[in-house]
């Protein structure tokens, strides 16, 4: 019993060991954050200060340029006007030390702040600021901005300088004169709060116009530089100024008391946890005890399998095969570990097998079928590979499942016999009735000849009116039925592929032309009306009967099934690199859905009014394939009581 007592109070002194180690840490890094945070709020600070510096000076520049634009307007101003002007601005910017008028290279007027004015024949380049560049004044349009400079008396200034251009003779603005206005740097560094008491940090500015010579104190204490301040660098137009500081480190007292209490939250909170780390690598072996069992699970689970299943890892090597995958492969167990494919398989499939892990290998799910070697139990397998990811989404193996196929092929190969049969009775059936059709066309002219001889009358009358009447009847049910045994061969024909085409350049004129006559007819019978519209100086490519029987069939449609008083429409234009030939009507239409149902031969919708015309229903049918074999396409839109409209295409003549 004393063991677990001494591991109970090891546990506990480390833990107070690890709270004391978390404190100590902590208030380390609590002290490194307060001098961070320090630096970074003093850095904030100055660069502020920097910038509000400079804008200053480009506040500066604003006003001399509207002053030079005034000077500008009225060369001619005297002194007392410019110095009451120049009086007013220096009263309201501190900053400006005075403001000199120049013309030429000379001073004119100079209305100081705060200093004696200079002589007004003094010359521009003897002046106390100091100009070196003058020639930039005179060749620039801009304000030209320079210094740091040091004047005579000690302080020191930044020199905005203003050109002043005025149109000459000639008509070309030329350089007149100048504004002048030196800053005050005590003035600047009042107005961008930099000298202001209320920031709380000691400021301090070194730098000099020549960055060759050592820098001097401009502002502040010395000694600011001496501590390892926070610099902020001031780009000025002649030199560089460095804006220092020292940071204060010193955090608020309620700040202090928060951290120092969190620290010691968390100093107990790692105690806890090594309280808990004992428990915790208890359950830890535990749920590998877990982990390790749900494995075996899972190994049993592909064993058992009744389908083949493999792993195999990056280099296509086996690592593991379920008994099924050995009855199949004909291996044993101790055959298959680190070999690849290649040493059970034929080359050729082995290469494929190798070809199909590459794909797995970038993450792709690889199906195929296959007629099975000698190597296999099977004779047709169905291999299924796929990529196994870990928890990273890294492929770590490559894993798979073969099924046999062997009895679905042979349903399949049963299956496809069954259909190769179908098309041959088919076939047989299209023989048969194109043979039957030609057959029954040479009784049928004899029919309609002597029934035509009978109803005209032709050697005599006839004598009893009624023989008359059914000599009609004779004539007319021939046409019928030669009509229907036509379209019936001609169906036949193209559906046993014996269909003669002979494709030609046809004008869409010369189609309409060779059953214009038809057209009409087919309208005057029921009391229709044509309108046919032929966009002309185009071709198609087709079979000039083809595309005569097509016209025709498509208008006998539209004018039976269109009430008496219709109207029939047959519209040719090319669209594209095609040639349509579009038939409207405003008849009884059917519904969208029985469009597909019409295409079908034999086939006839349960209208009242087709029922009322009659037909073989084979004519939609016959058009559909003579338009596709001429390589053309149709297509129908209709809609109930609105009417049908048929559009064909044919490709145009090249």
């Amino acid at each position: 019993m004393a063991r677990p007592k001494w591991n109970t109070l090891a546990v506990v002194a480390a833990a107070i060991a690890v709270a004391a180690l978390v404190f100590f840490i902590g208030e380390f890094a609590y002290r490194r954050d307060i001098a961070l945070a320090a630096e970074a709020r003093t850095r904030s600070q100055l660069e502020a200060l920097a910038n509000r510096f400079l804008t200053e000076i480009a506040a500066g520049t604003d006003l001399g340029l509207g002053l030079a634009a005034l000077v500008a307007a009225e060369p001619t101003i005297g002194e007392r006007k410019f110095t009451a002007i120049c009086r007013t601005i220096l009263a309201a910017q501190p900053k400006v030390r005075n403001i000199a008028l120049l013309i030429g290279q000379s001073v004119k007027y100079n209305c100081p702040f705060g200093a004696a004015p200079l002589p007004a024949d003094r010359t521009f380049k003897s002046a106390d600021e100091g100009w070196d560049s003058f020639d930039q004044l005179m060749q620039s349009d801009d304000a030209v901005v320079s210094g740091p400079l040091r004047l005579q008396s000690g302080s020191w200034v930044i020199v905005v300088r203003i050109p002043i251009r005025i149109k000459a003779e000639t008509g070309l603005l030329t350089y007149w004169g100048a504004i002048s206005l030196p800053l005050k740097l005590e003035g600047l560094l009042q107005q961008s709060g930099i000298s202001d008491p209320k920031l709380g940090l000691d400021i301090a500015i070194r730098g000099n116009r020549e960055p060759m010579r050592a820098p001097a104190i401009i502002f502040g204490d010395a000694a600011v530089f001496d501590n390892d301040p926070v610099e902020v660098a001031i780009p000025l137009p002649e030199g560089q100024w460095f804006l220092a500081a020292r940071a204060a480190l010193r955090a608020p007292d309620h700040q202090q008391t928060l951290q120092r209490l969190f620290m010691v939250i968390a100093a107990i909170f790692c105690g806890g946890v090594v309280l808990v780390a004992v428990p915790y690598v208890e359950r830890r072996r535990r749920l590998e005890i877990e982990v390790n069992r749900n494995r075996d699970l899972l190994r049993a689970l592909m064993r058992n399998s009744p389908i083949a299943m493999y792993v195999k890892d990056l280099q296509g090597r086996y690592l593991d095969l379920n008994e099924e995958a050995f009855r199949a492969y004909k291996i044993s167990d101790k055959e298959f570990r680190g070999r690849t494919a290649e040493d059970f398989v034929r080359p050729d499939l082995a290469i494929e097998l190798a070809r199909d892990d590459a794909r797995t290998l970038q993450g792709e799910v690889v199906r195929t079928e296959r007629r099975s070697d000698e190597s296999s139990a099977y004779v047709w397998e169905r291999e299924i590979k796929f990529p196994v990811i870990d928890g990273a989404g890294k492929v770590i193996a490559i894993a798979g499942y073969v099924l046999d196929i062997s009895s679905q092929k042979q349903a399949e190969a049963r299956m496809l016999e069954a259909l190769r049969r179908a098309e041959a009775a088919n076939r047989e059936k299209s023989k048969f009735l194109a043979t039957m059709s030609h057959e029954l066309r040479t009784p049928l002219n004899a029919i309609i000849g002597f029934s035509d001889i009978l109803q005209r009358e032709m050697f005599g009358p006839i004598g009893n009116t009624a023989y008359k009447s059914y000599s009609g009847d004779i004539h007319k049910s021939g046409q019928l039925l030669y009509e229907l045994l036509g379209g019936i061969m001609d169906l036949s024909a193209v559906e046993a592929g014996h269909l003669d085409i002979k494709s030609e350049a046809l004008t869409p004129e010369r189609v309409i032309e060779d059953c214009r006559a038809i057209l009409d007819a087919l309208a005057h019978e029921r009391g229709h009306t044509l309108d046919i519209r032929v966009d002309p100086g185009n071709a198609c490519w087709g079979d000039r009967r083809l595309m005569r029987q097509v016209i025709i069939n498509l208008t006998s449609n539209a004018a039976k099934y269109t009430r008496k008083g219709g109207h029939i429409e047959v519209i040719v234009e090319p669209i594209d690199d095609q040639i349509a030939f579009r038939v409207s009507d405003n008849g009884i239409g059917m519904e969208p859905g029985d469009i597909e149902l019409a295409l079908q031969p034999f086939t006839r919708l349960g209208d009242p009014m087709r029922a009322e015309v009659g037909g073989s229903g084979i004519g939609l049918a016959l058009v559909k394939r003579l338009v596709e074999a001429m390589s053309g396409t149709l297509t129908i839109t209709s809609a109930p009581g609105i009417g049908t409209t048929v559009e064909v295409r044919i490709p145009r003549a090249q």
